[in-house]
C-alpha cells in the first residue's frame, strides 16, 4: 500500500458527527426533522439518536432530541488548550476594566467568530444582548470589530472563501454588505492595525477589534472590547480606544512568545 492513500472512512461515524453538529448549530430538532435535514431515514435517525444518547451526547426532551452537558466538559477541554486563551485571559480582564466596556477574546473558526473568553467591565452595559449570542457560539465575522481584524490579516483567497460560504448579510443598516466596501474597510483596518464597529452588528454598540499575530505576522485571533454608541463617541471612539485595544492585544502576543502563566 503506498504512501499517500488515504485513510478509510467510517460512514456511520460521518453520520454521527454530521447529526452532533446540525444539533448544534440549529438547536433542539425531532426525529423527522433531522431526518428531512439530513437526507436519512426516521428509523435511521433514530437508531444514531439512541446510540449516541447512550453514550451521553444528546438527550430527549419534550419529543425533541439536543446536545447534552455531557458535552460541556469536552469543549471546555479545547478552549483550555488554545495557546491564546491560556495566555491572554489576564490582558482580556484588563481591557474590560480599563474600557468599562465589554471586552472578548476571538478566533476566527470556519469562516466564522468563536469567542474563547468574554468579559463585563463594572459599568458595561448590552450584557442581555451579549447573554442571548451564547447561544450562537458562532457568528458572522464581517460585522463585527474583531472579526474584521481577523479577516484583515487572512490571505485574499481565504477572504474570498469566507465571503462566499457566509456571505455578507446585512445585521442592521450600517453593516458593510457589499464586498468591494468590505475589501477597501480591510485594506484600511490593515494599514491601520485595527477595526471599528460603528453599530455594525446591533444598533445602539460600538466596537473596537485588533489582530493578534505569532512571531512570523500569521493570525491567531484578536481581541475586542463594546459598548454604548451614546457613550463611546468622537476622539474617546477613534483614537483612546483603539491605542488601548491595539496595546492589549500586542501584549497578548508576548505573553504567547513567553509561553501560558495562567491555567
Amino acid at each position: 500500500m503506498g504512501t499517500d492513500t488515504a485513510p478509510r472512512r467510517i460512514k456511520s461515524v460521518q453520520r454521527a458527527c454530521r447529526l452532533l453538529i446540525y444539533l448544534r448549530r440549529e438547536g433542539p430538532s425531532t426525529v423527522s426533522g433531522l431526518a428531512a435535514e439530513l437526507g436519512l431515514s426516521p428509523g435511521t435517525v433514530h437508531t444514531y439518536l439512541a446510540t449516541l444518547q447512550e453514550a451521553g451526547f444528546v438527550e430527549q426532551r419534550d419529543g425533541a432530541y439536543g446536545l447534552s452537558l455531557e458535552l460541556l466538559p469536552l469543549g471546555e477541554r479545547v478552549r483550555s488548550q488554545n495557546p491564546l486563551y491560556q495566555v491572554a485571559r489576564d490582558e482580556v480582564d484588563r481591557l474590560a476594566h480599563a474600557s468599562n466596556g465589554v471586552a472578548h477574546l476571538l478566533i476566527e473558526y470556519e469562516g466564522q467568530l468563536l469567542v474563547l473568553y468574554e468579559v463585563f467591565g463594572e459599568k458595561a452595559i448590552g450584557k442581555d444582548f451579549h447573554a442571548a449570542k451564547r447561544d450562537q457560539p458562532q457568528e458572522h465575522i464581517h460585522c463585527t470589530a474583531g472579526g474584521k481584524a481577523m479577516l484583515a490579516r487572512l490571505p485574499p483567497e481565504r477572504v474570498q472563501e469566507v465571503i462566499e460560504a457566509h456571505g455578507l448579510p446585512a445585521i442592521t443598516e450600517q453593516t458593510i454588505s457589499e464586498r468591494d466596501e468590505l475589501l477597501d474597510e480591510l485594506e484600511t483596518v490593515r494599514d491601520q492595525g485595527y477595526a471599528l464597529n460603528d453599530q455594525e452588528q446591533m444598533r445602539g454598540i460600538r466596537a473596537v477589534g485588533a489582530p493578534v499575530v505569532d512571531s512570523k505576522n500569521g493570525l491567531i485571533g484578536a481581541l475586542s472590547v463594546s459598548g454604548p454608541a451614546s457613550n463611546w463617541r468622537g476622539s474617546y471612539f477613534r483614537d483612546e480606544l483603539p491605542e488601548l485595544v491595539t496595546r492589549s492585544a500586542h501584549n497578548a502576543e508576548i505573553a504567547l512568545q513567553s509561553g501560558p502563566t495562567r491555567q
